[in-house]
């Protein structure tokens, strides 16, 4: 009887030690915004294997909606209910290093609020015209406008590349980011919304998650930092890494162009 009660108590004593390690660990809400079977391929073993940093705990959080914009809002409230420190956006359609948590945890702990790792464009890139062009875009002229993905002045934005040094920027996607919860306070809800066209067709711009970050950096006054260093997969037809803009050079000015799209004129 001894014996048990020595046991539990040695149990006892471990688990709870156990929760004060983990109390003390910090949270990072992992947030794929996709409804889609892209989830459950090789993107979703990509994140499997992912270099867990020390001293944080990960959980992935799948948000659900009618729109990407809806998918990112329930994200992020998941992700804040549950107590983040920090959340990151990962696309259900990208392949990552396995550090690029660490790598990007770095670059936060050097007084970034907010770090991205560029991703190619799936096909023709709209700001500039070019196949796979990076998508990470520098303020250099008068703003703010309103909804400057697509009423950016001309000269206002420089899109960065893939051979430029990691820097500061102010407008990306949320393909990859990795950013302090903090920065949420104060912002309007919701964080994310659709733009809708207005061509009779019901189409929508892809501009809900870039403006977002704009929001948090030219109207918050966020710091993001652009890694160029990180280099990610963009999971199409075949995925797409930093080399195919200069591969694909021949689809320069082809709008709306994509290799998925390509694919269709063979059905």
């Amino acid at each position: 009887m001894l014996l048990v009660q020595w046991t539990m108590l040695v149990i006892l004593w471990h688990l709870r030690r156990l929760d004060k390690v983990n109390s003390g660990m910090k949270k990072i809400g992992i947030i794929i915004p996709w409804d889609s079977p892209f989830i459950w391929s090789v993107p979703m073993f990509n994140m499997l294997n992912w270099e867990r940093p020390k001293g944080y705990e990960l959980n992935f959080i799948m948000g659900t909606g009618w729109c990407p914009a809806a998918r990112h809002n329930d994200g992020v409230a998941n992700a804040q209910a549950w107590g983040a420190d920090l959340i990151m956006f990962n696309g259900g359609d990208h392949l990552c290093p396995k550090d690029v948590v660490v790598r990007m945890l770095a670059r936060i702990d050097e007084g970034w609020d907010m770090v991205q790792a560029m991703i190619p464009s799936r096909g023709v890139c709209g700001a500039s015209g070019k196949a796979f062009h990076g998508m990470s875009y520098k303020v250099i002229g008068d703003m703010p406008v309103e909804n400057p993905m697509l009423n950016a002045p001309p000269g206002s934005i420089q899109i960065l590349t893939y051979a430029d040094e990691p820097q500061q920027s102010h407008i990306c996607g949320t393909g990859n980011i990795l950013m302090k919860t903090e920065i949420l306070k104060g912002m309007e809800k919701p964080y994310f919304e659709e733009s809708i066209k207005k061509d009779g067709k019901y189409g929508r711009y892809c501009v809900q998650d870039s403006m977002f970050v704009y929001s948090c950096t030219v109207l918050g006054g966020a710091r993001l930092f652009c890694d160029t260093s990180i280099k990610l997969v963009h999971v199409d037809a075949f995925g797409i890494d930093e080399t195919y803009e200069e591969r694909f050079k021949d689809k320069e000015g082809q709008k709306d162009w994509c290799p998925a799209k390509d694919l269709r004129k063979y059905i």
